[in-house]
């Protein structure tokens, strides 16, 4: 498509856009406008009459005839409580009101592009919106919390563990629904763990390490895939990818079928061993020498040769895979279970077409192909600066088409990774 097609494209859409807004999404934003109006002006007056008081107090230290590093030290015992006093509540107030409009606004602006469902986060502060608005206290907000917040395509932890190392997983908004025939799922998401260090005074401190902010495109294709393809802007840790290690925080942001799945691999896995160890024990006890159980359970266990049938039963093997496209070899690593199938997959056409939207994200692309299922993660870092996906303006009028820009370009773009990739058709065509 030509320059001029495509600048004609995007002015279509934004007019398309417009129209859209002022004739559904205007009116549902007509009272949430009022309710951000008072809180905002509620919010302000908090802030002066909270900043007044450490002001004034500011300007009598600054006058007195302390000694400079006394005043350095009494600005700082004042003025930080009274920064904590005026932020802690703008921010708390922020993301209540964040999930109010969402909840009101998303729904109807997804409209403009069909049939979508908007899943808002499960964290402390949406229960807490919850418990307030549904009236139902503590029992309200501790259900809240544990409510499950399932989708019908799950962005679960065990294939976000191939290709992330974490220790917790932060959800926030998801959105659901089928584009041109395809079941899509972003999920706006945060991964990360922590380590504990020693500093010069011989401290205890931790470091959080974010491994990946941004959101997780997940389609289910027409097409199941036999092996795991892996595909990665930096390196790819292959023991991970091939054997996910899932911790108790993981564990908790998982669905119950998840939950039940993963409890099955470990369970087969704690089968193979107990088995190991009673064959072991029955053979001693028939007074079989170390030596000859040793070598009875290399027969067993260890065969160097297998049978036809037998092969198919192997542990899986990663290796490394080299496209045609020296750009591709040169932004990301790839590595597949099956060789053939991973080319099966990035034919030249396919591979032009994933460089496409790899560039218009900077290359900071990862992508899992996996059973029916294709996840790419979109991660922000490099990217965007401070990039928050989904979000409606709290310091900003909810009424002004203006200000929902980020939305519409977001959306349209992450669409058109699957309008790009072609995923309604068979893949690797």
């Amino acid at each position: 498509m030509t320059q001029p097609q495509n600048q004609q494209k995007t002015n279509n859409n934004a007019n398309n856009f417009m129209n859209y807004f002022n004739s559904k999404v205007l009116p549902v934003t007509a009272n949430i406008e009022k309710y951000r109006s008072k809180i905002f002006i509620g919010v302000i007056i908090w802030a002066v009459i909270v900043a007044a008081i450490p002001l004034l107090l500011t300007f009598i230290i600054l006058a007195s005839k302390m000694a400079f590093t006394d005043k350095i030290t009494s600005l700082a015992v004042f003025l930080l409580p009274a920064a904590a006093a005026v932020f802690a509540p703008v921010f708390f107030v922020k993301k209540i009101y964040g999930m109010f409009a969402k909840e009101k606004i998303i729904p109807v602006l997804l409209g403009f592009w069909g049939s979508y469902t908007y899943v808002p986060p499960m964290n402390p502060v949406s229960a807490i919106y919850k418990a307030i608005k549904n009236k139902t206290g503590f029992g309200g907000f501790w259900k809240e919390l544990r409510k499950d917040k399932k989708t019908n395509i799950s962005v679960n932890p065990t294939i976000l563990a191939r290709l992330l190392k974490f220790a917790s997983i932060e959800y926030d908004d998801k959105i659901v629904g089928r584009h041109n025939d395809v079941e899509i799922e972003l999920a706006e998401l945060q991964t990360s763990y922590t380590t504990s260090s020693r500093n010069r005074e011989g401290k205890n401190t931790s470091t959080k390490h974010t491994t990946f902010n941004g959101v997780v495109f997940s389609a289910k294709l027409n097409k199941t895939f036999k092996g795991i393809t892996l595909i990665s802007y930096d390196n790819i840790d292959k023991k991970r990818a091939l054997h996910p290690t899932i911790g108790a925080q993981e564990i908790s942001s998982m669905s119950l079928t998840d939950v039940l799945s993963f409890g099955s691999q470990l369970a087969d896995a704690a089968g193979a061993v107990k088995n190991m160890v009673n064959t072991a024990q029955e053979m001693q006890k028939q007074g079989k020498s170390p030596e000859e159980i040793q070598e009875a359970m290399a027969q067993k266990y260890g065969k160097n040769k297998n049978t036809p049938e037998e092969e198919n039963q192997l542990p899986l093997k990663l290796d490394d895979v080299h496209l045609e496209d020296p750009l591709f070899n040169r932004k990301f690593k790839m590595c597949s279970t099956d060789q053939i199938e991973a080319r099966y997959i990035f034919t030249t056409a396919f591979l032009s077409r994933f460089m496409k939207i790899a560039e218009s994200y900077n290359y900071r692309l990862k992508a899992v192909f996996i059973a029916e299922n294709v996840y790419i993660l979109i991660d922000s870092r490099g990217v965007f600066k401070n990039k928050n996906w989904f979000e409606i303006p709290f310091f900003k009028s909810c009424q002004d088409s203006k200000n929902y820009q980020d939305f519409l370009n977001d959306f349209t773009r992450l669409l058109a990774i699957s309008d790009t990739l072609k995923l309604n058709q068979n893949i690797g065509m």
